[in-house]
């Protein structure tokens, strides 16, 4: 097929079936023909077709075969030394079949039974190749490197017929040959979007983050143009705020991504939605900036059941090596005993001149020390930080001591929890608001499984709320954290839930014909036995703080507070008898209507008449509340002092 369409008449040609080593079983036999002779020019063309038996439900076999072509033109050159080094050739015999093709009609002669038979697919223990390439890889490099007579130390590239990063890895460590950062970078990337994780690349610099994106886009993005889904984008400091939005949004829309920042995203911004794995490219100078890097994704919030992280270490990097000794393995070693980080004792600054001053501490040329030398009491500048850390670690040891659990009352733990509760709401709170919500606009969640769909005449909502944009790419919403993707994650800060009950308060108070909640209701039930009303007040506290400012003088501030406190009481308003606050909570989430036999309109009228007798009841009420949060604010001060 080839050879006409080259215009060649009249040449040798010839087939070798040699699987995926073909490759260089060919261009070894151009290069010994080249070398007898023989020939001046030899075309070597590889072709593998491993769709055809690929199982592609099979992902053990299907990642990893499929069809490719290339080609190369050998040519006699009179340099001696343009030539191939040396060849080694081996085959192993595969007893146990553990990587084979049994039945591919290609035998002769040709079965009646064949004729009707499905060829097989490849098959292929994983465990098995894995092990026999752990040993073979590394003894055909040695092997290669002896017939050619060069150390396998002074090699710049091998570039492997592997996909496996530990196989490769494994070869790397038995030569002591650097992995190099990007090829071990792109490996790993898309051994992650193969598991369906999506990576956040940290670096350190923008020029790093810049020349990472342009290399990753080429090796990742449209390798097939019919699944056009992956997306590699580099967002640095060197971009306003406005610009990493739109790009993050934009990245966010592809079902495989891969983002590249910078650390200007590794605070205020929450990627935990989108994103499942972190790979640490450039070491932090500060190890706190690990956890802050990985605490963009591995927070609440994250649908993934598990979260990778990785940090890649160049050996021939001597500033990695200093980072690695001076901060991160300290930093390691502290978490491990005590559970938590200490942050680095010292400025930025004065941590890149203790790392900086660490390589030159290490070098390796010979010294005579005099006795001054041996008398000098100067310290180099990794002591320095780890005295200053060691006593950040003893500060930090008596306080977990001070604040130790056995220090802490449950009654007092459990009072807590619950007030933040019901000042918070809990999801399944917001989960009923929500319902009844979209139910009383008339547009209904519809339930599937443990999400809720977003209503159809989805647009009606969208305008009443001002929604239409922030919730183009929402149609299934769940009020669970364990969310999957593609599913919308709300809790009561969600921009859904806040435009909701803003619509719900404003039409309740605004427009009393089409209002979506009542104001004021009367019911009849069993769940009382006298006259209970409950009442929800807004208070509005005016909070003075005060500090010493740098000139020694004490400054006041204040700002206003809002928050709902719900109240009830028994009997008439002019003689409350008040409930305990969780009864009133009880009342007015469990409450069952009985039936009314009374005209409500005339009773709630009658209330109101009254109502001014309660004025001197809500101020004591409002000053007892603005007394409690004042004693909350002075145990919070008290403990952290």
């Amino acid at each position: 097929m080839v050879q006409p369409l080259l215009g060649i008449e009249s040449c040798a040609g010839f087939d070798i079936s040699a699987a995926c080593t073909g490759f260089i079983y060919a261009l070894n036999i151009a290069d010994t023909f080249i070398k007898s002779g023989q020939y001046k020019n030899v075309l070597v063309l590889s072709v593998d077709l491993m769709s055809r038996y690929v199982d592609w439900s099979d992902r053990r076999t299907a990642v990893i075969f499929g069809d490719g072509a290339g080609a190369v033109l050998l040519t006699a050159v009179p340099e001696a030394d343009a030539s191939f080094k040396g060849f080694y050739l081996n085959a192993k015999a595969d007893k146990d079949q553990a990587l084979y093709l049994k039945n591919t009609r290609s035998h002769y002669p040709v079965k009646a039974e064949d004729i009707d038979t499905k060829p097989e697919m490849v098959s292929m223990n994983g465990q098995a190749v894995y092990q026999f390439a752990v040993k073979a890889l590394p003894e055909s490099i040695e092997q290669a490197c002896a017939k050619a007579n060069i150390n396998p130390s002074t090699i710049d590239w091998v570039v492997p017929h592997q996909a496996n990063y530990r196989i490769l890895e494994s070869a790397a460590k038995r030569f002591n040959l650097p992995m190099e950062k990007l090829i071990t970078c792109s490996m790993y990337v898309k051994q992650l979007l193969e598991e369906n994780y999506n990576p956040i690349i940290w670096c350190r610099y923008i020029a790093t983050a810049q020349y990472l994106a342009k290399n990753l886009r080429e090796n990742l993005e449209n390798q097939n143009k019919k699944d056009d889904n992956t997306r590699v984008i580099a967002i640095t400091g060197n971009l306003s705020e406005e610009e990493r939005e739109i790009r993050l949004t934009e990245l966010k829309s592809y079902s495989r991504r891969v983002l590249i920042a910078t650390d200007c995203l590794s605070e205020g911004i929450n990627l935990q939605t989108h994103f499942s794995a972190a790979i640490h490219y450039d070491l932090p100078w500060n190890p706190n900036r690990l956890e802050q890097r990985e605490g963009r994704i591995d927070r609440y919030g994250q649908t993934a059941g598990k979260v990778k992280s990785c940090l890649l270490y160049g050996r021939d990097n001597p500033v990695d090596g200093a980072v690695l000794d001076v901060l991160i393995r300290k930093a390691v070693e502290i978490h491990k005993t005590l559970g938590i980080t200490v942050p680095v004792p010292i400025e930025s600054a004065n941590i890149a001149e203790t790392i900086f001053k660490s390589l030159f501490d290490k070098n390796n040329y010979g010294k005579q020390l005099s006795l001054l030398d041996l008398l000098s009491d100067e310290e180099t500048g990794t002591n320095n930080l780890t005295k200053q850390w060691d006593r950040a670690i003893e500060k930090e040891k008596i306080s977990r001591t001070r604040f130790a659990q056995r220090a802490i009352k449950p009654g007092e733990v459990e009072r807590e929890l619950w007030e933040l509760e019901i000042a918070l709401g809990s999801q399944k709170e917001v989960e009923r608001f929500m319902i009844n919500a979209f139910s009383a606009m008339n547009c209904n969640l519809i339930k599937e499984k443990d999400t809720w769909l977003l209503p159809k005449n989805s647009s009606d909502f969208k305008n009443r709320l001002r929604l239409e944009e922030e919730l183009d790419s929402i149609k299934r919403i769940s009020f669970s954290t364990q969310t999957g993707e593609g599913i919308e994650y709300v809790d009561r800060n969600h921009i859904l839930v806040e435009r909701t009950a803003t619509h719900i308060l404003e039409t309740a108070l605004g427009n009393m014909n089409h209002s979506l909640a009542s104001r004021c209701s009367f019911t009849i039930t069993d769940s009382i036995e006298k006259r209970t009303t409950l009442l929800l007040l807004r208070l509005r506290h005016l909070i003075k703080t005060r500090k010493r400012s740098e000139r020694e003088s004490i400054e006041y501030h204040e700002f206003l507070g809002e928050e709902c406190l719900l109240i009830g009481f028994c009997g008439s308003p002019e003689n409350p008898e008040w409930l305990e606050e969780r009864r009133a909570i009880e009342l007015i989430e469990g409450i069952k209507v009985k039936g009314i036999g009374i005209d409500p309109k005339q009773e709630i009228e009658d209330f109101l008449e009254d109502f001014n007798q309660m004025e001197q009841e809500l101020e004591k009420i409002a000053h007892q509340r603005a007394y409690k949060l004042w004693e909350i604010d002075q145990q919070k001060r008290e403990a952290f002092e």
